[in-house]
């Protein structure tokens, strides 16, 4: 348990440092606003669809496709059961802080924290679990987040015309067709799919260094929600994904890293966007995120402890 706990704490700490980077680089002026904005657009619009892209970049195995299948069907069961406690949990008067809190404890920072730790723990097949994970999050994210924080209707199509879900309709095929890929644009593709862990470290880190964190740490509506979406839900739902029979041992570790990572930055995106408690949605990423370097290492190493031992 305890050499478990170690090396997740060290490939997490890895990339903590990085955050701090980028906390520093932030408050030091050598990154601007408009930096951090340029750099999130590079992650979503180029970087993400490569890594997906990447990630099917492979010979078709028919072993691959139906864990695939049985992936992505045990990750969209758990999806449904954190809406429903989070309905069941958060039922306040208040509309725009309600829609924040419920939005936090589905979404977890899957994507810029995500796919770097499950990459990092598990290797290139943490980093193909983590972007089919993505992918879903995203359809998920884009249909219902987004009715929920806009009061509007759900919407299939802003669901599938995103940059993660456009990289899975272009990987797809040259993984089910066995298709050989010319190696520049293999290469490129894998290049640029490598700048996720570091760019998106940075882009945490100066988001975080735009958080007036005395403030955050006094919130104490923040506390219960990051214990939440901490500790709570990722307890329920790794204790019965470790008893699924049809998943392997990175399916699990991965599971725990993108179910035991803080909230989404897109909660704080979307709170600004549709006039929600934006001031709470801000804090609740900060808050979560700091935590998160305590409690993801103990989640992620209690797990890798359960599977493998």
């Amino acid at each position: 348990m305890l050499h478990s706990f170690s090396i997740v704490f060290g490939q997490a700490l890895s990339l903590f440092i990085m955050i701090a980077v980028g906390f520093a680089m932030y408050k030091a002026k050598r990154i601007t606003d408009t930096g951090v904005s340029q750099m999130t657009d590079l992650l979503l619009y180029a970087v993400t669809p490569c890594v997906v892209f990447n990630a099917f970049n492979r010979p078709f195995d028919p072993t691959t496709a139906r864990s695939i299948v049985v992936f992505a069907a045990v990750s969209a069961g758990f999806f449904i059961l954190s809406i429903l406690a989070g309905m069941l949990i958060y039922r306040g008067k208040d509309k725009n802080s309600r829609a924040v809190q419920r939005f936090s404890a589905v979404f977890s920072n899957c994507g810029f924290m995500g796919i770097p730790l499950a990459g990092a723990v598990c290797g290139e097949k943490g980093t193909f679990y983590a972007s089919i994970f993505v992918v879903l999050f995203n359809l998920i994210q884009w249909t219902y987040g987004f009715a929920m924080m806009s009061g509007e209707r759900l919407s299939l199509r802003k669901a599938i015309i995103n940059p993660c879900v456009l990289g899975l309709l272009a990987g797809l095929p040259v993984f089910m067709l066995s298709v050989s890929v010319p190696i520049p644009v293999g290469n490129a593709v894998s290049m640029l799919a490598s700048l996720n862990s570091p760019l998106a470290m940075i882009v945490i880190g100066s988001h975080l260094a735009k958080t007036d964190l005395i403030s955050t740490l006094t919130d104490i509506r923040c506390y219960p929600s990051s214990l939440i979406r901490l500790v709570l839900l990722p307890t329920v739902i790794l204790s019965a994904v470790v008893a699924i029979p049809w998943l392997n041992s990175d399916q699990k570790i991965t599971l725990a890293v993108m179910f035991g990572a803080p909230v989404a930055a897109s909660c704080a995106l979307f709170a600004t966007k549709f006039g929600r408690d934006s001031e709470l949605a801000s804090r609740l990423v900060a808050m979560s995120t700091l935590f998160s370097m305590i409690t993801l290492p103990v989640v992620v190493s209690v797990v890798s402890y359960w599977v493998i031992g």
